[in-house]
Protein backbone atom coordinates (compact mmCIF):
# COMPACT_ATOMS: atom_id res chain seq x y z
CA UNK A 1 0.00 0.00 0.00
CA UNK A 2 1.09 3.59 -0.97
CA UNK A 3 -0.08 5.84 1.72
CA UNK A 4 -2.65 5.80 5.68
CA UNK A 5 -4.65 2.78 5.34
CA UNK A 6 -7.18 4.97 7.06
CA UNK A 7 -9.98 7.17 5.32
CA UNK A 8 -11.89 9.44 7.79
CA UNK A 9 -15.42 10.73 7.70
CA UNK A 10 -15.01 14.75 7.80
CA UNK A 11 -18.62 16.64 7.76
CA UNK A 12 -20.07 14.00 5.20
CA UNK A 13 -17.10 13.87 3.44
CA UNK A 14 -14.57 10.61 3.32
CA UNK A 15 -10.65 11.78 3.62
CA UNK A 16 -7.44 9.93 2.89
CA UNK A 17 -5.92 8.61 0.04
CA UNK A 18 -4.22 5.67 -0.41
CA UNK A 19 -3.24 3.31 -3.48
CA UNK A 20 -2.07 -1.05 -3.72
CA UNK A 21 0.87 -0.88 -5.93
CA UNK A 22 1.09 -4.67 -7.89
CA UNK A 23 3.56 -6.89 -7.56
CA UNK A 24 5.65 -7.89 -10.22
CA UNK A 25 6.28 -11.37 -11.46
CA UNK A 26 8.61 -12.63 -13.38
CA UNK A 27 7.78 -15.00 -16.63
CA UNK A 28 10.52 -17.96 -17.10
CA UNK A 29 9.59 -18.17 -20.72
CA UNK A 30 10.44 -13.95 -20.42
CA UNK A 31 13.96 -14.73 -18.88
CA UNK A 32 14.90 -17.65 -21.51
CA UNK A 33 14.24 -15.05 -24.54
CA UNK A 34 16.68 -12.59 -22.58
CA UNK A 35 19.27 -15.25 -21.43
CA UNK A 36 18.95 -15.22 -17.72
CA UNK A 37 18.51 -16.72 -14.64
CA UNK A 38 17.90 -16.14 -10.88
CA UNK A 39 21.04 -15.49 -9.51
CA UNK A 40 19.54 -16.21 -6.10
CA UNK A 41 17.37 -19.18 -4.95
CA UNK A 42 15.12 -16.98 -3.18
CA UNK A 43 14.42 -14.56 -6.03
CA UNK A 44 12.66 -17.64 -7.60
CA UNK A 45 9.00 -16.70 -6.45
CA UNK A 46 5.85 -16.37 -8.27
CA UNK A 47 5.53 -12.59 -6.99
CA UNK A 48 7.50 -10.20 -6.08
CA UNK A 49 6.26 -7.02 -4.21
CA UNK A 50 6.49 -3.16 -4.76
CA UNK A 51 10.29 -2.18 -4.24
CA UNK A 52 11.46 -5.52 -4.21
CA UNK A 53 14.84 -5.92 -5.85
CA UNK A 54 15.91 -9.25 -7.85
CA UNK A 55 19.25 -9.98 -9.36
CA UNK A 56 19.85 -11.73 -12.67
CA UNK A 57 22.49 -13.52 -14.18
CA UNK A 58 23.51 -14.29 -17.95
CA UNK A 59 23.48 -17.71 -18.67
CA UNK A 60 26.39 -19.83 -19.67
CA UNK A 61 28.13 -18.63 -22.47
CA UNK A 62 26.47 -15.33 -22.99
CA UNK A 63 27.46 -11.70 -21.58
CA UNK A 64 25.58 -8.34 -20.50
CA UNK A 65 24.36 -5.86 -23.13
CA UNK A 66 24.97 -3.11 -21.11
CA UNK A 67 21.83 -1.35 -21.54
CA UNK A 68 20.54 -2.50 -18.29
CA UNK A 69 21.98 -3.37 -14.90
CA UNK A 70 21.31 -6.79 -13.52
CA UNK A 71 20.17 -5.98 -10.43
CA UNK A 72 16.46 -4.95 -11.36
CA UNK A 73 13.41 -3.72 -8.33
CA UNK A 74 10.35 -3.95 -8.92
CA UNK A 75 8.38 -0.78 -9.43
CA UNK A 76 4.93 0.98 -10.28
CA UNK A 77 4.69 0.49 -14.56
CA UNK A 78 4.52 4.50 -15.07
CA UNK A 79 6.81 5.39 -12.51
CA UNK A 80 9.41 6.13 -14.79
CA UNK A 81 8.99 8.83 -17.07
CA UNK A 82 10.05 8.50 -21.15
CA UNK A 83 13.27 10.25 -22.01
CA UNK A 84 12.35 12.62 -24.85
CA UNK A 85 15.54 14.53 -25.47
CA UNK A 86 15.62 18.25 -25.02
CA UNK A 87 11.80 18.07 -23.45
CA UNK A 88 9.95 18.17 -20.52
CA UNK A 89 6.26 17.19 -19.49
CA UNK A 90 3.55 19.68 -20.54
CA UNK A 91 2.14 21.39 -17.39
CA UNK A 92 -1.53 20.55 -17.93
CA UNK A 93 -0.61 16.70 -17.83
CA UNK A 94 2.04 16.77 -15.38
CA UNK A 95 1.23 14.52 -11.82
CA UNK A 96 3.19 13.31 -9.08
CA UNK A 97 1.33 10.07 -9.96
CA UNK A 98 0.45 8.29 -13.10
CA UNK A 99 -2.15 5.30 -13.11
CA UNK A 100 -3.08 3.27 -16.10
CA UNK A 101 -4.68 5.09 -18.53
CA UNK A 102 -3.18 8.64 -17.72
CA UNK A 103 -1.77 10.32 -20.81
CA UNK A 104 1.08 13.04 -20.77
CA UNK A 105 2.14 15.58 -23.57
CA UNK A 106 5.99 16.67 -23.96
CA UNK A 107 7.07 20.46 -24.74
CA UNK A 108 10.75 21.00 -26.43
CA UNK A 109 12.74 23.18 -23.98
CA UNK A 110 13.59 27.08 -25.15
CA UNK A 111 15.37 27.22 -28.22
CA UNK A 112 14.10 23.84 -29.40
CA UNK A 113 11.07 23.04 -31.43
CA UNK A 114 9.59 19.57 -33.01
CA UNK A 115 7.46 18.67 -35.99
CA UNK A 116 4.49 17.45 -33.57
CA UNK A 117 3.88 16.77 -30.19
CA UNK A 118 5.01 13.57 -28.35
CA UNK A 119 1.78 12.04 -26.73
CA UNK A 120 2.33 8.55 -24.49
CA UNK A 121 -0.27 6.75 -22.52
CA UNK A 122 0.20 4.63 -19.00
CA UNK A 123 -0.46 0.92 -19.67
CA UNK A 124 -0.26 -2.35 -17.29
CA UNK A 125 3.31 -2.73 -19.41
CA UNK A 126 4.51 0.99 -18.91
CA UNK A 127 4.54 4.18 -20.93
CA UNK A 128 3.34 3.31 -24.69
CA UNK A 129 4.04 5.41 -27.23
CA UNK A 130 1.42 7.20 -29.13
CA UNK A 131 3.16 9.81 -31.33
CA UNK A 132 6.92 10.24 -30.88
CA UNK A 133 8.08 13.98 -31.74
CA UNK A 134 11.37 15.09 -32.37
CA UNK A 135 12.70 18.24 -30.73
CA UNK A 136 15.43 19.83 -32.56
CA UNK A 137 17.27 23.32 -32.66
CA UNK A 138 17.94 25.67 -35.69
CA UNK A 139 18.18 28.73 -33.39
CA UNK A 140 22.34 28.53 -33.22
CA UNK A 141 22.78 29.93 -37.20
CA UNK A 142 25.89 27.73 -38.99
CA UNK A 143 29.58 29.67 -38.78
CA UNK A 144 30.86 30.17 -42.29
CA UNK A 145 34.07 32.35 -42.62
CA UNK A 146 33.81 35.74 -44.73
CA UNK A 147 30.04 35.08 -45.27
CA UNK A 148 27.30 36.33 -44.54
CA UNK A 149 23.26 35.03 -44.74
CA UNK A 150 21.62 36.28 -47.83
CA UNK A 151 18.75 38.85 -47.16
CA UNK A 152 16.96 36.44 -49.81
CA UNK A 153 17.09 33.41 -47.08
CA UNK A 154 17.20 35.40 -43.82
CA UNK A 155 14.62 34.59 -41.06
CA UNK A 156 14.10 35.68 -37.47
CA UNK A 157 12.99 32.10 -36.70
CA UNK A 158 13.88 29.03 -38.44
CA UNK A 159 11.78 25.50 -38.92
CA UNK A 160 12.31 22.33 -40.07
CA UNK A 161 13.00 22.25 -44.26
CA UNK A 162 13.83 26.05 -44.22
CA UNK A 163 17.16 26.41 -46.01
CA UNK A 164 19.74 29.62 -45.98
CA UNK A 165 22.61 30.98 -48.14
CA UNK A 166 25.49 32.63 -47.61
CA UNK A 167 26.84 35.37 -49.47
CA UNK A 168 30.85 36.17 -49.47
CA UNK A 169 31.87 38.94 -48.00
CA UNK A 170 33.70 41.62 -50.21
CA UNK A 171 37.18 40.81 -51.61
CA UNK A 172 36.29 36.89 -51.00
CA UNK A 173 34.31 34.53 -53.33
CA UNK A 174 33.18 30.40 -53.47
CA UNK A 175 33.18 28.11 -56.14
CA UNK A 176 30.16 26.50 -54.98
CA UNK A 177 26.82 28.08 -53.45
CA UNK A 178 26.89 27.91 -49.86
CA UNK A 179 23.92 26.57 -48.26
CA UNK A 180 22.59 24.60 -44.89
CA UNK A 181 19.20 22.96 -44.24
CA UNK A 182 17.50 23.14 -41.08
CA UNK A 183 16.67 19.32 -39.84
CA UNK A 184 15.84 17.13 -37.25
CA UNK A 185 19.60 17.35 -36.10
CA UNK A 186 20.22 21.06 -36.59
CA UNK A 187 21.41 22.51 -39.26
CA UNK A 188 23.33 20.58 -41.90
CA UNK A 189 25.28 21.40 -45.02
CA UNK A 190 23.58 20.54 -48.72
CA UNK A 191 26.22 22.96 -50.62
CA UNK A 192 29.59 23.22 -48.87
CA UNK A 193 31.48 25.95 -50.28
CA UNK A 194 33.95 28.14 -48.93
CA UNK A 195 34.47 31.50 -49.29
CA UNK A 196 38.50 32.70 -50.19
CA UNK A 197 40.34 35.58 -50.69
CA UNK A 198 40.55 37.15 -54.21
CA UNK A 199 44.04 38.06 -55.51
CA UNK A 200 42.65 39.80 -58.42
CA UNK A 201 39.65 41.68 -59.25
CA UNK A 202 38.76 43.25 -62.37
CA UNK A 203 40.42 45.50 -64.80
CA UNK A 204 41.08 49.62 -64.19
CA UNK A 205 39.09 51.58 -67.11
CA UNK A 206 42.02 53.11 -68.77
CA UNK A 207 43.11 56.50 -67.87
CA UNK A 208 43.35 58.14 -71.40
CA UNK A 209 39.58 56.83 -72.59
CA UNK A 210 38.30 60.23 -73.17
CA UNK A 211 35.27 59.61 -70.38
CA UNK A 212 34.44 60.59 -67.37
CA UNK A 213 34.34 57.63 -64.48
CA UNK A 214 33.00 58.01 -60.80
CA UNK A 215 33.23 55.35 -58.31
CA UNK A 216 36.56 54.62 -58.42
CA UNK A 217 38.63 52.96 -55.33
CA UNK A 218 40.73 55.19 -53.48
CA UNK A 219 44.35 54.71 -53.48
CA UNK A 220 44.27 52.29 -56.65
CA UNK A 221 42.39 49.56 -54.37
CA UNK A 222 41.40 46.37 -56.02
CA UNK A 223 38.26 46.59 -57.85
CA UNK A 224 36.22 44.24 -56.17
CA UNK A 225 33.16 41.77 -57.41
CA UNK A 226 29.79 43.79 -57.33
CA UNK A 227 31.63 47.05 -57.30
CA UNK A 228 29.80 49.90 -59.49
CA UNK A 229 31.52 52.17 -61.68
CA UNK A 230 29.60 54.93 -64.07
CA UNK A 231 30.37 56.67 -67.08
CA UNK A 232 30.10 59.85 -68.77
CA UNK A 233 31.39 62.77 -71.35
CA UNK A 234 32.16 65.97 -71.38
CA UNK A 235 29.34 68.58 -73.16
CA UNK A 236 29.37 68.67 -76.68
CA UNK A 237 30.25 64.82 -76.58
CA UNK A 238 27.84 61.70 -76.23
CA UNK A 239 28.61 58.09 -74.72
CA UNK A 240 28.99 55.46 -77.02
CA UNK A 241 28.16 52.11 -75.15
CA UNK A 242 26.48 50.95 -71.25
CA UNK A 243 27.01 54.30 -68.62
CA UNK A 244 26.70 51.24 -65.52
CA UNK A 245 29.18 48.70 -65.51
CA UNK A 246 29.34 46.27 -62.64
CA UNK A 247 32.21 44.41 -61.44
CA UNK A 248 31.66 40.80 -61.91
CA UNK A 249 32.34 37.36 -59.53
CA UNK A 250 34.46 35.87 -62.65
CA UNK A 251 36.69 39.67 -62.71
CA UNK A 252 35.26 40.88 -65.99
CA UNK A 253 32.92 44.13 -66.42
CA UNK A 254 29.11 43.52 -67.10
CA UNK A 255 29.60 45.15 -70.43
CA UNK A 256 33.14 46.80 -72.16
CA UNK A 257 34.10 50.09 -71.30
CA UNK A 258 32.60 52.73 -73.14
CA UNK A 259 33.84 55.71 -75.32
CA UNK A 260 32.78 59.63 -75.96
CA UNK A 261 32.10 60.73 -79.27
CA UNK A 262 31.81 63.66 -80.97
CA UNK A 263 28.71 64.83 -82.59
CA UNK A 264 28.93 65.84 -86.43
CA UNK A 265 27.09 69.44 -86.88
CA UNK A 266 25.09 70.05 -89.97
CA UNK A 267 26.34 73.11 -91.35
CA UNK A 268 26.97 75.35 -94.46
CA UNK A 269 24.90 72.97 -96.87
CA UNK A 270 25.60 74.04 -100.55
CA UNK A 271 22.71 75.96 -102.12
CA UNK A 272 22.05 73.71 -104.55
CA UNK A 273 22.03 70.73 -102.80
CA UNK A 274 18.57 69.78 -100.62
CA UNK A 275 18.58 67.28 -97.69
CA UNK A 276 16.68 64.35 -97.70
CA UNK A 277 16.54 62.86 -94.55
CA UNK A 278 14.66 64.73 -91.42
CA UNK A 279 17.99 66.11 -90.03
CA UNK A 280 18.11 70.00 -90.54
CA UNK A 281 20.57 72.46 -90.32
CA UNK A 282 22.02 73.36 -86.96
CA UNK A 283 20.96 69.73 -85.41
CA UNK A 284 24.41 66.93 -84.33
CA UNK A 285 24.30 63.42 -85.40
CA UNK A 286 25.87 60.76 -83.72
CA UNK A 287 28.48 58.23 -85.16
CA UNK A 288 26.83 56.08 -87.97
CA UNK A 289 23.97 58.28 -88.72
CA UNK A 290 24.09 59.53 -92.49
CA UNK A 291 22.95 62.57 -94.46
CA UNK A 292 21.44 62.29 -97.94
CA UNK A 293 21.41 65.10 -100.47
CA UNK A 294 19.74 65.53 -104.08
CA UNK A 295 19.65 68.54 -106.03
CA UNK A 296 17.26 71.63 -106.10
CA UNK A 297 17.17 71.81 -109.94
CA UNK A 298 15.41 68.97 -111.86
CA UNK A 299 18.41 68.38 -114.66
CA UNK A 300 20.91 69.18 -112.30
CA UNK A 301 23.33 66.44 -111.62
CA UNK A 302 25.22 65.57 -107.71
CA UNK A 303 29.08 66.32 -108.10
CA UNK A 304 30.27 64.14 -105.04
CA UNK A 305 28.35 61.53 -102.59
CA UNK A 306 25.18 61.67 -102.47
CA UNK A 307 25.81 60.21 -98.65
CA UNK A 308 27.84 61.42 -95.92
CA UNK A 309 28.49 59.25 -92.78
CA UNK A 310 28.75 60.98 -88.96
CA UNK A 311 32.75 59.53 -88.20
CA UNK A 312 33.60 58.63 -84.56
CA UNK A 313 36.03 62.04 -84.57
CA UNK A 314 32.87 64.22 -85.41
CA UNK A 315 33.84 64.42 -89.04
CA UNK A 316 31.79 63.76 -91.88
CA UNK A 317 33.18 60.92 -94.60
CA UNK A 318 32.88 63.09 -96.98
CA UNK A 319 32.61 66.78 -98.03
CA UNK A 320 28.93 67.88 -98.74
CA UNK A 321 28.42 67.46 -102.62
CA UNK A 322 27.34 70.07 -104.79
CA UNK A 323 24.87 70.18 -107.99
CA UNK A 324 24.88 71.45 -111.34
CA UNK A 325 24.57 70.76 -115.16
CA UNK A 326 25.61 67.40 -115.74
CA UNK A 327 29.23 67.75 -117.53
CA UNK A 328 30.87 65.66 -120.51
CA UNK A 329 33.95 63.56 -120.71
CA UNK A 330 37.20 63.39 -122.47
CA UNK A 331 38.55 60.11 -124.42
CA UNK A 332 37.56 57.05 -122.85
CA UNK A 333 40.39 55.25 -121.22
CA UNK A 334 41.90 52.06 -122.83
CA UNK A 335 41.36 48.42 -122.23
CA UNK A 336 44.41 46.15 -121.79
CA UNK A 337 44.57 43.30 -124.11
CA UNK A 338 41.55 45.21 -125.99
CA UNK A 339 39.77 48.67 -127.83
CA UNK A 340 37.26 50.67 -129.06
CA UNK A 341 34.96 49.11 -131.12
CA UNK A 342 34.46 52.46 -133.04
CA UNK A 343 36.80 55.58 -133.56
CA UNK A 344 37.50 57.37 -130.52
CA UNK A 345 36.51 61.14 -130.13
CA UNK A 346 38.00 63.76 -128.17
CA UNK A 347 35.02 65.00 -126.55
CA UNK A 348 31.48 62.70 -125.31
CA UNK A 349 28.71 64.52 -124.04
CA UNK A 350 27.04 63.20 -120.97
CA UNK A 351 25.28 59.51 -121.05
CA UNK A 352 27.23 59.18 -124.10
CA UNK A 353 28.24 55.18 -124.32
CA UNK A 354 31.83 53.71 -125.89
CA UNK A 355 32.08 49.95 -126.79
CA UNK A 356 35.06 47.90 -126.01
CA UNK A 357 35.64 44.66 -127.77
CA UNK A 358 38.67 42.11 -126.87
CA UNK A 359 42.08 40.64 -128.79
CA UNK A 360 41.29 37.67 -131.13
CA UNK A 361 40.59 34.52 -128.04
CA UNK A 362 40.46 36.66 -125.64
CA UNK A 363 36.79 36.47 -123.47
CA UNK A 364 35.56 39.75 -122.16
CA UNK A 365 34.07 39.79 -118.69
CA UNK A 366 31.93 42.66 -118.21
CA UNK A 367 29.46 44.40 -120.32
CA UNK A 368 31.33 45.47 -123.04
CA UNK A 369 29.62 49.17 -122.05
CA UNK A 370 31.53 52.73 -120.88
CA UNK A 371 29.05 55.58 -120.05
CA UNK A 372 29.89 59.27 -119.66
CA UNK A 373 28.51 60.38 -116.02
CA UNK A 374 28.90 63.93 -115.55
CA UNK A 375 32.41 63.85 -116.47
CA UNK A 376 33.42 60.33 -115.27
CA UNK A 377 33.62 57.01 -117.22
CA UNK A 378 31.63 54.36 -115.42
CA UNK A 379 31.50 50.67 -116.67
CA UNK A 380 33.82 47.86 -115.63
CA UNK A 381 35.24 44.80 -117.94
CA UNK A 382 38.27 42.99 -118.46
CA UNK A 383 39.89 41.22 -121.47
CA UNK A 384 41.11 36.89 -119.94
CA UNK A 385 43.47 35.97 -121.40
CA UNK A 386 43.70 32.06 -123.49
CA UNK A 387 45.29 29.07 -122.63
CA UNK A 388 48.10 27.70 -124.89
CA UNK A 389 49.49 23.73 -123.98
CA UNK A 390 53.11 23.35 -124.87
CA UNK A 391 53.81 19.84 -126.62
CA UNK A 392 57.31 19.90 -124.30
CA UNK A 393 55.32 20.54 -121.42
CA UNK A 394 52.39 17.70 -122.34
CA UNK A 395 55.44 15.14 -123.14
CA UNK A 396 57.70 16.09 -119.70
CA UNK A 397 54.17 15.27 -117.92
CA UNK A 398 53.58 11.85 -120.38
CA UNK A 399 50.33 12.99 -121.74
CA UNK A 400 48.70 13.46 -124.79
CA UNK A 401 45.36 15.08 -126.16
CA UNK A 402 42.59 12.64 -125.35
CA UNK A 403 40.23 14.29 -128.55
CA UNK A 404 42.16 15.81 -131.81
CA UNK A 405 39.78 19.07 -131.18
CA UNK A 406 42.03 19.74 -128.11
CA UNK A 407 44.54 19.73 -130.59
CA UNK A 408 45.12 23.81 -131.23
CA UNK A 409 47.22 26.29 -130.82
CA UNK A 410 45.06 28.52 -128.62
CA UNK A 411 42.06 27.48 -125.66
CA UNK A 412 39.71 30.50 -125.04
CA UNK A 413 39.25 31.28 -121.36
CA UNK A 414 36.69 28.80 -119.38
CA UNK A 415 37.84 26.27 -122.65
CA UNK A 416 37.68 22.77 -121.50
CA UNK A 417 40.54 20.04 -122.26
CA UNK A 418 41.15 16.53 -121.12
CA UNK A 419 44.42 14.65 -121.58
CA UNK A 420 45.00 11.11 -121.16
CA UNK A 421 48.37 9.24 -119.88
CA UNK A 422 50.74 7.96 -123.10
CA UNK A 423 51.24 4.17 -123.24
CA UNK A 424 52.88 2.58 -119.88
CA UNK A 425 52.04 5.27 -117.48
CA UNK A 426 48.92 5.74 -114.85
CA UNK A 427 47.69 9.39 -113.06
CA UNK A 428 49.10 10.30 -110.29
CA UNK A 429 46.02 11.33 -108.85
CA UNK A 430 47.29 14.86 -108.12
CA UNK A 431 44.54 16.49 -110.78
CA UNK A 432 41.93 15.08 -112.56
CA UNK A 433 42.65 14.61 -116.61
CA UNK A 434 40.16 17.24 -117.11
CA UNK A 435 41.85 20.81 -116.91
CA UNK A 436 39.90 24.43 -117.20
CA UNK A 437 41.70 27.85 -118.90
CA UNK A 438 41.57 30.46 -116.59
CA UNK A 439 42.25 33.97 -117.53
CA UNK A 440 45.40 32.07 -119.41
CA UNK A 441 46.48 29.09 -116.29
CA UNK A 442 45.66 25.84 -117.71
CA UNK A 443 47.31 23.42 -115.15
CA UNK A 444 48.65 20.14 -116.87
CA UNK A 445 47.81 16.44 -115.07
CA UNK A 446 50.94 14.46 -114.53
CA UNK A 447 51.26 10.74 -115.26
CA UNK A 448 53.94 8.55 -114.31
CA UNK A 449 55.20 4.92 -115.16
CA UNK A 450 53.11 1.69 -114.27
CA UNK A 451 54.61 -0.41 -111.53
CA UNK A 452 53.97 -4.08 -112.37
Amino acid sequence: MQGEPFKTCNNGRWTGSMRCLRPCTVNRDDMYRHNIRFTHKTDDKLYSPHEDHITFSCIRGTVPDGRMELRQQCNDACSNLPDVPHAQVSEDTKKAEYQEGDVIHFTCETGYQSDQTSKYVCTRGGWLAVRQGTCYSCSTLPQVHHARISEETRKTEYQQGHVIEFTCDPGYKSSLTIKYACTSGGWLAISGGSCTFLTSGCEPPPVDGGFIVKGLPENNDLILPDHVLTFSCEDGKYLNGTSLLICGEDGQWTSPFPSCNENCRVTEIPGSVRLTTRHVAGSQLRAGEKLRFDCRQRNHIIHGNEEVECLANGQWSEPFPTCGPPVGCGKPPTLPDGDLKYDIKFSYVNTEKVEYICQLHYTMKGEPFKTCNNGRWTGSMRCLRPCTVNRDDMYRHNIRFTHKTDDKLYSPHGDHITFSCIRGTVPDGRLEMRQQCNDGVMNLPTCVPRSW
